[in-house]
């Protein structure tokens, strides 16, 4: 555990996070992010640098705070398709191949679904979080929390407390 907390420090997101609630997020991540999710998570990587597979697969396991780390069969496949579709691009260099985002990728990961453009915003720490998609993040995120209600441990009910404690502190 203590690793993936020194990995949760060393990333750094721009705003305050509550370590054991983005770590609990990031696994449930792993989960919603196979298969059908991977395609946005590389989108958005390349969308900010330049990247080899095996830089995409480090950054991905850093992200969800050692939970999952992509299989390189995975990763190198959705490459292979992003890359046939257009949507990414492909320069060899040093005998690697970098992979960045074309303008087709960044029109397909902007008007994607919710979690997937949300996690880009708050990847840029250039650009930011407009304070409209923070709203729109916490309503979804307080939606999918209250469906699984009854999965909540004492624990996760302190964590959220203190959550609540902090947004009524800024409503007053």
């Amino acid at each position: 555990m203590k690793d993936k907390e020194d990995n949760f420090n060393e990333i750094k997101f721009g705003f305050n996070l509550d370590q054991h609630v983005m770590q609990k997020i990031a696994h449930s991540m792993h989960g919603i992010s196979r298969g059908f999710g991977i395609k946005y998570w590389i989108l958005m990587l390349v969308s900010k640098e330049k990247m080899t597979g095996a830089q995409m697969i480090d950054r991905i396991y850093e992200m969800s705070f050692g939970f999952w780390r992509p299989s390189p069969g995975s990763i190198y496949s959705i490459l292979k398709y992003l890359s046939e579709s257009g949507f990414v691009k492909v320069e060899q260099k040093d005998n690697k191949k970098y992979y960045s985002v074309t303008n087709k990728g960044k029109e397909y990961l902007d008007s994607s679904w919710f979690p997937w453009r949300s996690a880009s915003s708050f990847m840029n720490k250039d650009e930011g979080t407009s304070i409209n998609e923070t709203i729109e993040t916490l309503d979804n995120l307080s939606e999918f929390i209250s469906e699984k209600e009854k999965l909540l441990s004492n624990e996760n009910k302190k964590t959220l407390k203190k959550i609540g404690d902090r947004l009524h502190a800024i409503l007053k």
